[in-house]
């Protein structure tokens, strides 16, 4: 991202403002620097400490062995860190100073953050060494403007994209290890960790937040001065404490089948309604021969990433609300109301919300499910309800959009530019790429099968 001003400042324009966050700016890049740095210091630090080993027993295998354990538990005291901590760090710096130098070299230029130096390691060890340099080349490319959270994302669509193994295989694999976890934590508190298969654990996360959210509206009826955009919940109605709370004691209530200790339930009335699952299917992305188990291409679960082809056949056929995206292949654009109306179609809303999966300003990583759509060019102003005008917004950048000095824009693609009231330019990228423009020639011999018109389904099952 931009950190330096791109143009004149705003009116109300603050230089001593301006000097701080561009000190800030580069003090991030300075930091960077230093951690490239540490990590070239310590991989030195362990070939030289391994390579000057005594051999003290004659036997090279165990001399190696412990003067890895030496080294990390000295350099563990020196960076005054958990000498399990310590492994992972050598561990990165082997990798940085061995396949991924070029990862390394960004980092130390300032182009990238440790954080995302991490996220492709972390994304890099599921794939074989043989698509390491491809992995790498393309990661890059999106580490350089996106937030570590939206590159986490995109880094994992990524590494199960370039996968030589079928998806389908490595899932089936990855379920033989689904379990329940408790850990014990300070001050009568515990954990509790689930590992199951994305489209439960995503189906359980958003029922029991559309729960905690529904239970906070229901406290708000019976009580005055409830807060809801703070999560703030009144003393005494449905429980007292923050959205996030409210999460907690739903799920643990759910999974016990017993009310709250005091007798008051959390759970709202919503609860007994049948849960709506959001999973979007673009045709692009798994066609007709899919569905009906020609094919094996992965669909795509939204709020996850990559699913298998027999998920997918059986999410379609099951899901009681299952929300599909089928595109059009000839120019890939999604139904839409007359763009001269305000309101937003069903299936045009489904489609930004696919499209963008989490709120469009700068760093903000609410769910695109709980955000709103907004007109980039306002309506008013003849500003068209078209894909290209449209963009997620959370309900607390929304309302700075329109009541700061941040300026926004669509510069195509989905891609939104923002300017901050001191003139430092932000761009945002949409999770997915916006649709291909239309085809404007007839399609030749070896594409026209494949442009025969789809099969149009029901918005909901059956279809």
């Amino acid at each position: 991202m931009e950190t330096q001003p791109t143009q004149a400042p705003n009116a109300g324009f603050d230089p001593v403002l301006d000097e701080c966050l561009a000190a800030l700016g580069s003090g991030a890049s300075a930091e960077c620097v230093l951690q490239a740095d540490r990590y070239r210091r310590i991989d030195e630090a362990v070939r030289r400490a391994v390579a000057i080993a005594d051999p003290l027993g004659g036997r090279p295998s165990l001399d190696e062995q412990f003067a890895r354990r030496s080294i990390t538990a000295e350099l563990a005291l020196i960076l005054r860190v958990h000498e399990r901590t310590m492994v992972g760090l050598i561990y990165e710096a082997t990798q940085l100073c061995g396949m991924f130098t070029t990862t390394l070299a960004e980092l130390s230029a300032g182009t990238i953050t440790v954080q995302h130096a991490r996220e492709i390691l972390a994304a890099a060890v599921f794939l074989p060494p043989a698509v390491h340099a491809r992995f790498e080349r393309e990661a890059l490319v999106k580490a350089r403007t996106m937030n570590v959270s939206a590159f986490h994302r995109a880094v994992t669509r990524l590494r199960d994209r370039l996968h030589p193994d079928a998806l389908e295989a490595r899932a089936s694999k990855s379920r033989a290890d689904r379990r329940l976890v408790f850990e014990p934590d300070a001050d009568g508190m515990a954990w509790l960790h689930l590992y199951l298969e994305a489209e439960k654990a995503l189906a359980i996360s958003t029922r029991v937040g559309d729960l905690a959210t529904e239970a906070q509206r229901e406290a708000a009826q019976g009580a005055e001065g409830m807060d809801v955009e703070t999560g703030e919940t009144a003393d005494g109605i449905l429980g007292s404490g923050t959205h996030a709370q409210l999460e907690a004691d739903i799920a643990a209530e759910l999974l016990l089948a017993l009310p709250a200790e005091d007798g008051q339930t959390h759970i709202p009335t919503l609860a007994f309604a049948r849960p709506e699952v959001f999973v979007a299917v673009p045709k692009l992305t798994i066609g007709i021969d899919t569905l009906i188990d020609t094919s094996e291409e992965p669909a795509e679960l939204h709020g996850y990433g990559p699913i298998d082809a027999d998920t997918a056949r059986r999410l379609v056929a099951q899901a009681p609300t299952l929300h599909r995206i089928l595109t059009d292949p000839l120019d890939g654009t999604p139904l839409q109301l007359d763009p001269t109306q305000y309101r937003l179609s069903a299936s045009l809303r489904r489609w930004i919300l696919y499209r963008d999966e989490t709120c469009r300003f700068p760093g903000c990583t609410r769910k695109a499910e709980r955000s709103e759509t907004d007109h980039t060019r306002a309506f008013e102003d003849g500003g068209l309800t078209v894909e290209e005008n449209l963009a997620v917004l959370c309900k607390k950048h929304h309302r700075l959009k329109h009541n700061s000095r941040w300026r926004v824009e669509q510069v195509g693609g989905g891609n939104l530019r923002w300017v901050s009231p001191g003139g430092r330019e932000y761009r945002t990228m949409p999770s997915r790429l916006q649709h291909a423009p239309p085809h404007t020639g007839p399609p030749d011999s070896e594409s026209a099968s494949a442009l025969e018109p789809p099969a149009r389904f029901a918005d909901t099952p059956p279809f």
